[in-house]
């Protein structure tokens, strides 16, 4: 299953949804992809509801089925169960792609074409954004690059660095270019979702609180993040001005092993790389048991995986230049797609005035 947070168009502004994604959704969206529509789950909910002779339809809905992703899990943790059976009756109804022809009790639209929403970054609030480092033929060719060694610890423990969850961009939508950056990146990476609340979680209980993955588009601003390495606190604004995320939430059982999908970045249509990520030094579920040791995860939390082998442009040494479009791509979950903007404005004068 797809799970998708997308935006209808009102007279007083977007609204946000949770929706599941249907149809061929695997290759590059708009692309030969056939007909991919997204189901309004919560008014899809109320419409069964009101066949089944509830007055109070609407409002069951919103109990049992919330329209925010992250509601959602919040009462159901990782379980698909109402979805599978609200989606289940929507299938026994009929009816186009288009879901013109069933409505829910207050007459809203229960289905929609893909090309009449835009897609958000599947969870648009996220308590905590960690990315860690899971792939060792990645760090070998970058920190060779900068004449480094893969430290020791790395292989001992799961490491990563946290970012601004405030600054997501969903597919499709145009990503910035910082003003204080002369060198832009990307990295192709895969990210887990926190479906249930957890803490202190064993391996086992830990894969059962991922509500599944996703495409995570690291845009990287290098000649700042140079620098700020050198401090060994981690990246800060050579990484936080954007962070790619969509376009959907693939549930674990629908993708299986995520180190074994094929992937690829494509710049302006080109293909500029392809990669399996292989093995990962520290599965998600490791990740994730070892982030829960004496602390609480929530529902919502996005674990990036680092980029894959051949992941980014400093690995071929191939640079992204403001207006490209950027498609990441992952089988069996479709495509990441953004814009680069331009530099716009002066930087900043951050620096205090000379006495």
């Amino acid at each position: 299953m797809k799970l998708c947070t997308f935006r209808i168009p009102t007279p007083a502004g977007g609204i946000d949804r949770f929706g599941v994604a249907e149809g061929d959704v695997t290759s590059l969206l708009g692309e030969g992809t056939g007909e991919i529509s997204i189901v309004d789950v919560n008014a899809a909910c109320a419409s069964m509801a009101a066949h089944q002779g509830w007055l109070t339809a609407a409002d069951r809905a919103d109990a049992f089925c919330p329209p925010e992703i992250g509601r959602y899990a919040s009462v159901h943790g990782t379980s698909l169960a109402v979805l599978e059976d609200t989606l289940g009756w929507l299938a026994s109804r009929g009816g186009s792609a288009a879901g013109g022809d069933l409505v829910g009790p207050r007459g809203e639209k229960v289905r929609f074409r893909l090309d009449e929403v835009q897609l958000r970054p599947p969870v648009t609030k996220v308590p905590v954004l960690r990315d860690f480092a899971a792939f060792e033929d990645h760090l070998k060719v970058t920190f060779g690059k900068m004449g480094l060694e893969i430290p020791a610890v790395w292989y001992e423990r799961p490491l990563c660095f946290k970012g601004n969850s405030t600054s997501l961009y969903g597919h499709a939508e145009d990503v910035p270019w910082p003003a204080y950056a002369k060198k832009l990146d990307y990295e192709l990476e895969l990210a887990a979702v926190i479906g249930r609340a957890v803490r202190d979680a064993d391996i086992e209980a830990a894969a059962g609180c991922i509500l599944g993955y996703t495409l995570l588009n690291d845009f990287s601003a290098r000649d700042v993040q140079r620098g700020e390495m050198q401090n060994s606190t981690g990246p800060y604004k050579g990484k936080d001005f954007a962070w790619g995320l969509g376009p959907w939430i693939v549930t674990p059982d629908e993708l299986g092993d995520p180190a074994a999908v094929n992937m690829k970045v494509a710049v302006n249509g080109e293909v500029w790389a392809e990669s399996t990520p292989g093995p990962m030094q520290w599965t998600f579920p490791e990740i994730v048991s070892y982030t829960s040791q004496c602390e609480t995860l929530n529902v919502g939390d996005v674990f990036g995986s680092g980029t894959v082998n051949n992941g980014c442009g400093f690995e071929i040494d191939r640079w992204i230049e403001p207006g490209d479009v950027v498609d990441l791509w992952a089988e069996g979950i479709g495509t990441l797609r953004h814009r680069v903007g331009f530099p716009e404005g002066p930087q900043v004068k951050w620096r205090r005035t000379a006495a």
